[in-house]
């Protein structure tokens, strides 16, 4: 092993760094958020409340800056866990080693691919040599590339850059041609043949999917760590949707099957030519809530909003229902949140505000009286604001460019 680079030395500076960056992203199953994606995004297996999901990003955050053990994050698990009430599924000490063990290893292995990127650095130290961990069960597709040299910009390593499977505790360092004189070893003259397997994971869960991967690495494990890295309690009502960027929302799966069958809107829609706060106290109605009332919504997974005068108010704190004529299909808005056909979470990358956003949709379709097509409705969530969408556009094209990223919830019919 090449002293000048102990596994571990190097300051873990890069690795709180990518951790920090991380999205916490409520889920219904692990494979909701796959392979690369988790560079972007912090989630729990099955986690589905934002609360759940944030307190366990900063508990993780914690282990990883405080060097804190396995056992110091179950007593925090359990505190979580009671706190929110969680129905979590498996054993508690295999949760607690998956949630730790996969967190602190990968959140290393990106911080390391950080540091490996530095140009000056891999002037002086330009290959890469893969170690293997030395499991007493050992895989051996792993055991079989210990000692592998190449040089780091072979595409190699784009798939076989350590973790490679769960528990995995390979490791790859970077090396001069010093290091490979003293270790005996030797640059290989090709990559060793990647074999792949397709395999279709989460059977028994909400989202399957079948996946293609190398043979010997665990599926979602098929990625460099790092490398795909993005460059209130009400919110306050936006002028209009943040637009993303085209290509940067993730995850970008989009939903396999149609809405749920439409159904008939419970209620009216509003005449126009109102005032505000009549508009206003309509909606609020329809959660129980009235002016200087507000009321906490506990929606179709759990997930609490607060719902008050304040969704409405502008920057300057002024009341703003009526703009961009939507104010008589704020029924339609209340019926989409109480009652929606499916809620979707996803991250989208925007440039200008420099950083990622989560977004919370909430999309029903209705038939409203008075109108031969259908009402769509999409009410989009976020730490940032809300905005509501609602048109009688009948495309599908139209209604699945909202349906992707994780499905949190679908209604039963």
């Amino acid at each position: 092993m090449p002293s000048s680079v102990k596994y571990g030395s190097l300051p873990f500076k890069k690795q709180i760094e990518f951790f920090q960056k991380k999205l916490a992203m409520p889920t219904k199953t692990w494979t909701d958020i796959y392979a690369g994606e988790h560079d972007h995004a912090f989630m729990v297996a099955g986690a589905a409340k934002m609360a759940i999901v944030e307190d366990f990003q900063r508990t993780i955050g914690d282990m990883i800056e405080n060097g804190k053990t396995i056992a110091d994050f179950r007593k925090e698990f359990d505190a979580i866990v009671e706190r929110h009430g969680w129905a979590y599924k498996g054993g508690r000490n295999w949760r607690t080693r998956v949630i730790y063990e996969t967190n602190l290893r990968q959140s290393y292995h990106a911080g390391r691919e950080a540091q490996m990127a530095d140009p000056e650095l891999r002037k002086a130290r330009p290959y890469g040599l893969y170690r293997h961990g030395g499991s007493e069960d050992p895989r051996p597709e792993h055991l079989e590339l210990d000692g592998t040299v190449l040089p780091l910009d072979d595409e190699f390593w784009d798939t076989w850059s350590p973790q490679n499977g769960w528990g995995c505790t390979c490791k790859k360092y970077m090396v001069s041609d010093q290091d490979i004189a003293r270790l005996k070893l030797k640059v290989s003259e090709r990559p060793p043949v990647v074999e792949t397997e397709t395999k279709t994971i989460g059977i028994r869960g909400p989202n399957p999917r079948t996946v293609t991967v190398p043979k010997g690495i665990d599926p979602g494990f098929e990625h460099r760590p790092g490398a795909n890295r993005l460059r209130g309690v009400t919110p306050a009502q936006l002028d209009e949707p943040i637009r993303s960027e085209p290509g940067r929302t993730f995850p970008a799966r989009l939903a396999e099957d149609a809405l749920p069958a439409t159904r008939e809107l419970p209620t009216k829609l509003l005449p126009e030519g109102l005032d505000d706060e009549t508009y206003l106290k309509a909606f609020l109605k329809e959660f129980g809530a009235d002016i200087g009332k507000p009321v906490v919504f506990k929606d179709a997974v759990g997930e609490r909003i607060s719902i008050s005068e304040a969704l409405f108010l502008n920057n300057k704190g002024e009341l703003k229902v009526t703009k961009r004529e939507r104010a008589p299909y704020l029924p339609l808005l209340a019926a989409t949140v109480l009652s929606p056909d499916e809620i979707w979470v996803a991250a989208e990358w925007h440039r200008s505000i420099g950083r990622a956003v989560l977004r919370r949709r909430y999309i029903a379709r209705y038939t409203v009286e008075g109108s031969a097509t259908p009402g769509i409705a999409v009410f989009e969530w976020g730490r940032g604001g809300w905005a509501g969408v609602t048109t009688f556009n009948s495309s599908d094209e139209y209604v699945e460019r909202f349906r992707q990223g994780v499905r949190l919830y679908r209604r039963e019919e």
